[in-house]
């Protein structure tokens, strides 16, 4: 059983920081133009997905990566939708 949890933190903290590059260039550059608002949307619906599902199956390591993975995404977001105001 501590394998099985070991690989789903394991592809937890992977999957979630995989964005934490993308996220620091858009905190350093404020530069979102390359980036597709359909697949951050389409990630935005996916991580509230995965959220409520572990919260549905009260699976920590499911909440806590959604959670931590809708932050970055927000972010992202959130900056893509300013700039676009702005142009």
């Amino acid at each position: 059983m501590v394998i099985i949890s070991l690989i789903g933190y394991t592809a937890a903290f992977c999957s979630t920081f995989a964005l934490l590059p993308q996220v620091i260039k858009v905190w350093k550059t404020k530069e979102t133009d390359q980036l597709s608002a359909g697949t951050f949307t389409m990630m935005l619906a996916g991580a509230i997905l995965w959220l409520l599902y572990g919260i549905l199956r009260e699976d920590i390591i499911i909440m806590m990566a959604n959670s931590v993975a809708l932050f970055f995404i927000g972010f992202i977001s959130y900056i893509k939708l300013m700039n676009n105001k702005t142009s």
